[in-house]
């Protein structure tokens, strides 16, 4: 799957953009996905609780942690902004 990181949660994976990742194991969950990204960029973790998560072009609404996970997935992790 790709996830594709904006603005201070690209910043926070070291300046990338777009990740590869597979499913995760043994969550195949979005909540999965999230703590392994935490884990390996510990810099998210203050901010993902702040982030707009849309999958497949689709923003969630109310908690993403159990929404399940395919490979074909794309991950948009969006963090707050201001602007006119």
């Amino acid at each position: 799957m790709r996830v594709l990181l904006f603005a201070q949660a690209r910043e926070a994976a070291g300046g990338r953009s777009v990740l590869r990742r597979e499913v995760p194991v043994p969550d195949p969950s979005l909540g999965g996905l999230l703590r392994e990204l935490q884990e390996e960029f510990p810099a998210l973790k203050s901010l993902l609780p702040r982030c707009r998560i849309a999958v497949n072009g689709t923003y969630l609404e109310g908690p993403p942690a159990r929404r399940a996970l395919s490979a074909s997935d794309e991950i948009a992790i969006l963090p707050p902004y201001s602007g006119g």
